[in-house]
């Protein structure tokens, strides 16, 4: 049997061996099952990159839910120390207070000092006078 190939792909098979047609055919076959085969590992491709974009996903949502946390966390230490700081000015004002009542204190008691100093003074003047009549 002599095979023929005409030049559009067609094969034409002229009566004599039949394992050159036999042949033919599986050579025809497997061109085919090398088509699929191709398929299928672009198939294949194509679920390895699905599931790698399925893993990205999953990565890309764990960081979204630490960077929540973090941000949550950031959040509450920032309000915490508002608060202290809220506190320390309260404790401070407090302060504040307290020195002007003691100033304010101070103050009467500087007058006081000055008021009784003069009437030591006075009174020292008085007590030089009479000793001096006396003696």
């Amino acid at each position: 049997m002599e095979i023929i190939v005409a030049s559009h792909g067609m094969v034409k098979i002229q009566p004599g061996d039949e394992a050159s047609a036999e042949v033919v055919e599986l050579k025809k076959s497997l061109g085919e099952k090398g088509v699929k085969l191709e398929g299928l590992e672009k198939e294949i491709d194509g679920l390895k990159s699905e599931k790698n974009v399925r893993e990205l996903e999953r990565k890309v949502g764990t960081l979204e839910v630490r960077e929540l946390e973090e941000k949550s966390k950031s959040v509450r230490v920032e309000e915490e120390m508002r608060e202290k700081i809220d506190d320390k000015e309260r404790e401070i004002s407090g302060f504040k207070k307290k020195v002007n009542v003691l100033e304010s204190e101070l103050d009467k008691w500087i007058v006081e000092k000055k008021s009784v100093e003069g009437s030591l003074q006075e009174s020292e003047s008085k007590s030089k006078e009479m000793e001096a009549r006396f003696c």
